[in-house]
This record gives C-alpha cells, sequence and structure tokens, in this order.
C-alpha cells in the first residue's frame, strides 16, 4: 500500500492512515503519513467501543478530500458513509454485496495475476489521480535513531568488511517454509564464502530461528527483541534479504535492498518483490512435472501444511542465486 500513498499527487499534503496493529510500524515509516489510526482488534467491549468512538470522532473532525479502501474490511463501507469525503473508492471484490460497493463513489475493477502494487495503485488511478503506467516503488524510511542502534549492533558483533545477508526463514503459515535442514546448509555455505549471515524474525520466528542456527556448522547471528524500526533499518544495512515468501521481501524492497524471495504455494506474480534488483526462487515442470500444479494457493500439500515445492528445493540452487548477487564466483 505504501506504493499506492507515493503515487498519490503532492497536492494531497497530509495522509492518514487506518489499519490493524500490525501494520502500525510500517505506515509511521512512511514520510508521507501524518496520522496512523490502529484498528482496536484486541479490545473487547466497553474499550473497544469507546476506542472506535474516539477514532470515527477525530476522522469525522479531519474533513477528507478522499478516502481508499484497499481491503475488503466492513469498516470501509461505514468510513465512506459517515466521513462525508469529497471522493471515495474501493476494490471490486465477491465477498461484498451491494450495500459495501454503494458506499463508496468510484469501484476499481479487480484484475488479478498482477503484481499487488499494482492493484492497489489501480484505485488511485480509478480516482484520475495516477495516469503512469507503472505504479510507483515501495517507501519507508528507517528512523534515523535506530539506523544507529544498528550500526552500533552490528559494529559489538564485528560485522563491517565482509558481505551481509540477513535471512528470515518463519512464517506463522508453516506451508510457505523451507526445511530448517535446507536453510543450515545455505548457511553455512555462504559462510564458507566468508559472507555475514544474520537471521532476523519477531519473537514469534525464535523458536524456528534457534532449531535452524542449532544445525548449522558455522554460526550465523540471530536477532531478538527487534523492532519492525530495526529490522528496517538492518535491512538497510544488508547487501541481500533472503527470505521466504513474507512481509520481508516487501520491506526489503522498501528499503531498496536486494533480494531473494523464495515461493511456494503463493502466486509470486501477485506477492514478488518490486522495484529493486531481485530473485523469485520457485520450482516448476522445468523442475518436475509434478510441481504443474502451482501456484496452488492451497495449505500445502493436500492439506498436509507442508509444500514439496518448498521441502524439495535445492539448497544449491538458493545459494547460486545468492552468490549471483553478490557477484560472488559459485
Amino acid at each position: 500500500m505504501t506504493s499506492s500513498i507515493a503515487a498519490l499527487p503532492k497536492a494531497f499534503k497530509y495522509v492518514d492512515v487506518m489499519c490493524l496493529p500490525e501494520s502500525e510500524s510500517i505506515f509511521k515509516m512512511n514520510p508521507r503519513v501524518r496520522d496512523v489510526f490502529v484498528i482496536p482488534r484486541h479490545l473487547k467491549g466497553l474499550q473497544k467501543f469507546s476506542s472506535y468512538y474516539k477514532i470515527f470522532k477525530k476522522l469525522i473532525s479531519n474533513h477528507y478530500d478522499f478516502l481508499a479502501q484497499f481491503s475488503v474490511d466492513w469498516r470501509g463501507a461505514l468510513l465512506a458513509r459517515f466521513l462525508d469525503v469529497d471522493l471515495s473508492v474501493a476494490r471490486e471484490t465477491s465477498r461484498r454485496g451491494k450495500f459495501w460497493h454503494q458506499s463508496f463513489d468510484l469501484i476499481a475493477l479487480f484484475k488479478d495475476n498482477r503484481p499487488i502494487a499494482e492493484q492497489d495503485v489501480d484505485l488511485i488511478r480509478a480516482a484520475g489521480l495516477y495516469q503512469k503506467k507503472e505504479a510507483p516503488s515501495y517507501q519507508i524510511d528507517a528512523p534515523q535513531k535506530n539506523q544507529l542502534k544498528i550500526k552500533k549492533w552490528l559494529q559489538a558483533h564485528h560485522i563491517s568488511k565482509n558481505k551481509l545477508i540477513v535471512i528470515h526463514a518463519s512464517s506463522r503459515w508453516k506451508f510457505k517454509e523451507i526445511p530448517t535442514t535446507t536453510w543450515a546448509k545455505i548457511i553455512d555455505g555462504l559462510k564458507s564464502k566468508k559472507i555475514d549471515v544474520i537471521i532476523s524474525g519477531s519473537k514469534d520466528d525464535l523458536n524456528t530461528n534457534q532449531i535452524i542456527y542449532a544445525l548449522c556448522k558455522s554460526k550465523p547471528l540471530l536477532t531478538t527483541g527487534f523492532s519492525m524500526e530495526d529490522t528496517a533499518a538492518l535491512y538497510k544495512r544488508a547487501d541481500l534479504v533472503l527470505t521466504i515468501d513474507s512481509m520481508s521481501t516487501h520491506l526489503a524492497c522498501a528499503v531498496k535492498t536486494p533480494v531473494i524471495s523464495i515461493f511456494g504455494p503463493t502466486n509470486e506474480k501477485n506477492w514478488g518483490p518490486w522495484k529493486v534488483k531481485s530473485k523469485v526462487i520457485t520450482m516448476s515442470t522445468k523442475d518436475d512435472l509434478i510441481f504443474a500444479c502451482r501456484p496452488c494457493g492451497q495449505d500445502g500439500c493436500e492439506g498436509s501444511k507442508i509444500s514439496q515445492c518448498l521441502v524439495q528445493l535445492d539448497p544449491k540452487v538458493i545459494l547460486s542465486e545468492a552468490y549471483n548477487l553478490l557477484k560472488f564466483k559459485f
């Protein structure tokens, strides 16, 4: 969505965002965003009602000129109806009925099999506010205090001279992960070339990261307690981000760091890297006819939560692509 913010004309001096808690940090790092209103999904009862009341009261008092609803969330229809904006737009969806669609002045046609950045910017195009054929790049700025923190952290761990790769290996959707043994082989291969390796992630990723760490013969660094701002600053200093299909792909793109993204069931044409030096790694019929099914969009093969198109990836292929982007000889 930060691509859509960049697509807005400069005449829009103030841009506010309403989002879920997990996206708050991303939008606060966007240079054009003034205020971020967080949906109080975690609250209950009177506290939740009170929080919504304060948010809606503030939004109404801001007198917005334009509203773009990127998700199919029901709150978007209420905002469009109660905020009295000059122009509102949403995306066509089969998941909502007539009431939801009629809440907006304009409905952008849904065009699948295109990058999500383009799909988001289609809303801005539908409103006549952006005419270019290609959507802008993602945009965030890691705060200076976090950049300084990461610089000192890297210095404390004697990381400064060698190439640096940051790995994001874990997902709450396990069918998007490659085996921990594959990661260990990749890391050992990188370390053998004197490439510094850091495994990053949230507190929810720590267990997977520790398993990978234990399997490695040459130990990488692990991040612990890093905020989203810290991670953005770390990615900014990296020579390459190596990640599974996750938000890390888009975070790397936003800080303009080269990225390798490993895709399984998900369609890389939608969720792949955008406007940075990058490589998408997948398995296809070129590898084996059994992979004609991907991208299937399923939660693993036959609901197993395990994706063979990721399990069977050869770590040498991933290493080769990493060396190519870093201009190393394999």
